[in-house]
Formats: C-alpha cells, sequence, structure tokens
C-alpha cells in the first residue's frame, strides 16, 4: 500500500514546525503544495517535496526542524517512500 500524505507524510510535522515553515512560504502541511510536480533549478520535478526532504536529511541547510530534534532514519525513510510512491494524497 502506497505510503499517503494525509496519513504517513503531515502527521509527522508539528504544529511548530508548520508555523515556522509558513513564514518562508513553506507549506508543509498542504497536500497541493508539498505535490506539486514544478521543478526549480535544483530538483526537476516535485521541487517543494525534494526541497523539504533535503533540509530534513541536512542535505541542503538550514536542516530543519530548525534546531532539531532532526528526524530518524524510519520518518526520512516514510517521506522517501511517499516520494517514490508518486507522492499520493
Amino acid at each position: 500500500m502506497p505510503v499517503s500524505f494525509a496519513g504517513a507524510i503531515a502527521p509527522l510535522f508539528t504544529d511548530q514546525d508548520i508555523a515556522c515553515m509558513n513564514r518562508f512560504g513553506v507549506s508543509l502541511s498542504d497536500f497541493a503544495y508539498m505535490s506539486d510536480p514544478s521543478g526549480s533549478n535544483t530538483h526537476p520535478d516535485h521541487a517543494n517535496a525534494r526541497d523539504v526532504y533535503a533540509r530534513l536529511t541536512g542535505d541542503a541547510q538550514p536542516q530543519m526542524p530548525l534546531g532539531g530534534p532532526f528526524w530518524g532514519a524510519e520518518q526520512l525513510q516514510l517521506f522517501a517512500q511517499w516520494m517514490t510512491d508518486g507522492f499520493p494524497a
């Protein structure tokens, strides 16, 4: 069964994470934003989700969530699987 945004990904973000990133125009709890297929200079497709993932892993700075605690391997794998599964709702 594919990993869903509503059931598995959105609940990983705390209210504090969501409020903090909203100030930067990053809508962590908004499926339309997170699953947007548009690319960027950094990512050829699904740039919003891929940028969030890069910040969660620390591959892009600053690492999320700001000040930690940072996501563990299980949470990161779940997010990666959601992307692999095609960004299902």
